[in-house]
């Protein structure tokens, strides 16, 4: 910071009670302070036992004084979006901690036009540029300004241009002040946080702008044909647009001015498209830096005064150039990466301590106990959580008065559950003598159906069967066959990350919160592996022991029939929705509430519905066609191994299933159940079986041509990996249609209007609610921390979620942008706890953070690249 220590910062190391161990403060926005990098490195930093970590946390860092804020000794941060900046520069300048990175030339970065002119300084090549200053030029921080004079000899600002005058020649050429540029080139916002960089291609290249953003799902950029025009409001750098070699940029991630990581990602001026790998991280590769770019490393580290920092590099025809500096950049998944920072770190660290350079020791008094006391402390974690990635759910029914299957019953007067082997065994046998002498006004075909389903399912795990009696005269019952469900193996995987993760994060944030640990689960076997593999981890019990101890909670966690008759009330608007053929004004069943995606909305909900039905129809067709003409042995090529139970013929069976769920009677029907299956088995298959689903829905022909062809002759001149696209057009356009409809529906089924969202989530919720509320209230009454999780299905996360967005608490997403709620979505209710003066008799404080995440969710899974556990993570 360019400030004089005082003398008063070298004396020795006081001893308090209990606090020996220096501490690193994590001051950053939760969502990189408690991300899984950051966990790396300082689970490596504690695995030295030579230090203690306090996490600012939000509450404080946005709601609180500096005056209060954790005193640390090392102090971890940076500026992201929300973070205030200007108030951790207060807390440094009161506190004077040894900062990893430099806070007050963190406003360096805020910036381009600053970026680009402290690169000039110290000598670091960038593209060609020239600069628009529409707000009279960049606004230099006064004591950033004092830094820089003081430790490079410079003053900031002299050589910003004010320019505001452009002035397009020609269709090519853009005029700025006295300078010009041609196209292509790139207009980049001065805002570093502004990510809306548009490139204007020539007219010998075919005109058009390309308009990169910030990620968004798959997609990092756009293509606008036509004639384009440069903006004109706002500030702007104009830079040479570099054509790069291999079509891939450098991000460099420094740590100190001795060691430099760096991976190369596909360009998103290539077509938009973002790679990623099964964690839905965008795909990177390790390259090694040039002499020339480690140089170059260290010159950035040093300017910015930024131990940890990331920046890009533009690589053509063997030079480099450095397009943009982004501040503190963790490499994600890199084991080498986060070995080297901690060590990098900790070296830095003991040597700090060697110099006595630690602010909270100049005073005791003020700094002791008290002030430890007096931070938030997370004290409670309540985790609503979704089970993990199962295999598609299917099931048949009938109502059938056939003796032999009312008699299943056992005269219950509620509803039979059948699960075990002999259980339904003894079902087959009832619908054997059921179609052997069947009933007058049973449906015969149904029970032959029926029976064939269940002697083929009998052996599956997770197959059961549901009896229902019916509310007639004549003593009929509903059987409900249902199979599949089950948890994969990628579920266990995704489970056990998880909860490993979690572990990490509470260690680190409040290691007492493993003390009490309490785990609730639904009865559902999918839900009770996913609570076997999560405990394990999160417990790190690999004996399962703690099995024993999970409470079952079927009334609590399981689906709830008080809210039924609500729910059904809104399926049959949305099917009445659906089968309206005429315009979407006039139909009657529409609501604003209903949130139409834009395609279903422009095309009509029962267009669309047909639209998708001949999809199908044309997919299925394909599929018989195939297997009718491939040999068993030509099957097993297109996909050989196979995992959850399934093969070719199961694989078959269940999309036929699909086929005629969308058709009665000769016409395309509704139901709001259709959605979710369709929409199942399409993800799990492009996780599952990908191979088989990419080319059992070829033309006969293509497919053929494909099994002949030699695939060592199918490579690549590019040294960069292809990208994994899913090249089934006609799949492609059904996932996407699916997954509309299944977000649409879903989102509704639970209630269209406010306030019959608010009465189903009650319904639906009451003993989850009850439960919450008496932990909720344990953990503020008790001295203890404690943990709890509550194992659930998807119904429990959507009307839970409804009932966070009822409640009028600020948000900072809206409902309308929470999208699907996947495998592990998880609802975190955190209690932190704080009592304000360690020597006033005052009743402590406590704040609640409401927090979460849509689980193991890509919404492009089709071009995700998937490792052999299957698993989105």
């Amino acid at each position: 910071l360019g400030m004089q220590l005082s003398q008063s910062h070298f004396m020795d190391l006081p001893q308090f009670e209990g606090r020996t161990k220096p501490i690193i403060g994590i001051c950053a926005m939760d969502s990189k302070a408690r991300s899984k990098a950051m966990a790396n490195i300082l689970e490596r930093l504690q695995a030295t036992d030579r230090y203690a970590v306090v996490f600012f946390g939000e509450k404080t860092i946005l709601d609180e004084d500096v005056e209060v804020w954790p005193v640390c000794d090392f102090l971890i941060s940076f500026f992201s979006q929300g973070f205030p900046l200007e108030k951790a520069l207060q807390y440094v300048q009161l506190r004077k901690p040894f900062s990893v990175n430099s806070l007050v030339r963190q406003f360096l970065l805020l910036d381009r036009r600053v970026v680009l002119e402290m690169l000039h300084h110290v000598g670091v090549p960038t593209p060609f540029h020239v600069v628009v200053s529409r707000d009279g030029g960049a606004k230099i921080h006064p004591l950033l300004q004092s830094v820089v004079e003081q430790r490079m000899g410079f003053r900031l600002g002299a050589e910003s241009s004010t320019v505001s005058e452009v002035e397009e020649l020609d269709p090519d050429t853009l005029r700025v002040g006295t300078r010009t540029i041609r196209k292509p080139f790139v207009e980049k916002p001065c805002d570093a946080e502004d990510h809306n960089i548009y490139i204007y291609y020539s007219q010998a290249q075919g005109g058009g702008v390309r308009r990169l953003f910030r990620k968004i799902g798959n997609k990092s950029s756009e293509f606008v044909p036509g004639p384009a025009h440069v903006r004109t409001e706002g500030s702007y750098i104009y830079e040479e647009f570099i054509s790069v070699d291999n079509a891939v940029d450098v991000k460099v991630y420094t740590v100190g001015n001795s060691y430099a990581h760096a991976e190369t990602r596909k360009s998103p001026v290539v077509d938009g498209h973002v790679r990623r790998n099964s964690e839905g991280k965008e795909m990177r590769f390790v390259t090694a830096l040039t002499a020339e770019e480690r140089e170059y490393a260290r010159a950035v580290s040093k300017a910015f005064g930024q131990r940890v920092c990331g920046f890009d590099i533009l690589r053509t025809h063997g030079k480099s150039m450095v397009m943009d500096v982004n501040g503190w950049s963790f490499v994600k998944g890199n084991d080498a990466y986060y070995d080297h920072t901690a060590r990098i770190l900790d070296a830095r660290f003991q040597e700090a301590l060697r110099r006595r350079w630690f602010a909270r020791f100049v005073d005791p008094d003020t700094v002791g106990r008290a002030t430890y006391e007096s931070r938030w402390v997370l004290k409670g974690v309540f985790s609503v959580c979704r089970h993990a990635d199962r295999t598609p759910k299917q099931k048949t029914k009938c109502v059938l008065q056939s003796p032999d299957v009312v008699a299943l019953l056992d005269g219950s007067a509620s509803e039979v559950t059948l699960r075990s082997p002999a259980e339904l065994s003894r079902a087959l046998d009832a619908l054997d003598a059921a179609q052997q002498s069947p009933h007058a006004d049973d449906p015969l075909a149904r029970i032959v159906h029926v029976r064939d389903v269940l002697a083929r399912k009998i052996a599956m795990p997770g197959t059961k069967v549901q009896l229902k009696p019916q509310r007639s005269p004549c003593g009929s019952v509903q059987l409900i066959l249902k199979w599949g469900g089950e948890c994969t193996h990628a579920g266990i995987v995704q489970s056990q990350d998880l909860g490993e993760n979690m572990r990490k994060d509470l260690l680190l944030i409040n290691r007492s919160l493993l003390d009490d640990v309490r785990m609730y689960s639904s009865a559902e076997r999918r839900v009770l592996s996913t609570v076997a593999a999560y405990g394990a981890s999160f417990l790190d019990d690999s004996s399962a022991s703690f099995m024993d101890r999970v409470s079952v909670r079927a009334d609590m966690l399981d689906d709830s029939t008080d809210a039924k008759d609500e729910m059904e009330v809104a399926k049959q608007q949305l099917r009445g929705f659906f089968d309206f053929s005429g315009p979407l004004a006039d139909n009657p069943y529409s609501s604003p509430a209903m949130q139409l995606p834009p395609e279903l909305a422009e095309q009509g909900p029962h267009e669309f519905l047909h639209e998708m039905y001949d999809i199908i129809a044309r997919l299925i067709a394909r599929m018989e066609r195939n297997f009718a003409r491939l040999s068993p042995a030509q099957l097993a090529q297109l996909q050989p191994d196979w995992c959850c139970n399934e093969n070719a013929d199961l694989f078959r069976e269940r999309w036929k299933k699909i086929l005629s769920s969308f058709k009665s009677d000769d016409s395309v029907v509704y139901d709001p159940a259709k959605a979710g299956e369709l929409y199942d088995s399409l993800k799990y298959d492009a996780l599952h079986n990908r191979c088989f689903l990419e080319r059992i829905f070829m033309s006969s022909e293509d497919l053929e041509r494909e099994l002949l062809s030699d695939p060592d002759q199918q490579t690549s001149e590019s040294e960069y990996p292809p990208d994994p696209l899913f090249s089934q057009q006609d799949v492609r356009t059904l996932y996407y249609k699916a997954k509309q409809l299944f977000d649409f529906v879903t989102r509704n089924e639970y209630g269209i209007e406010p306030e019959q969202r608010r009465k189903i989530g009650i319904q639906a919720s009451v003993p989850l609610l009850r439960q919450l509320i008496q932990d909720l209230q344990a953990v503020r009454n008790e001295s203890q921390a404690r943990t709890c999780f509550y194992f659930t299905k998807k119904s429990h996360i959507y009307t839970l979620l409804n009932l966070v967005f009822l409640s009028n608490m600020p948000t900072m997403a809206s409902y309308d942008k929470v999208g699907e709620l996947d495998y592990l979505t998880h609802i975190i209710f955190e209690v932190y706890e704080r009592k304000p003066d360690a020597d006033a008799d005052v009743q402590r404080e406590y704040s609640v953070r409401i927090g979460f995440s849509p689980g193991a969710n890509c919404f492009h899974v089709l071009d995700t690249n998937i490792d052999d556990t299957h698993a989105l993570k």
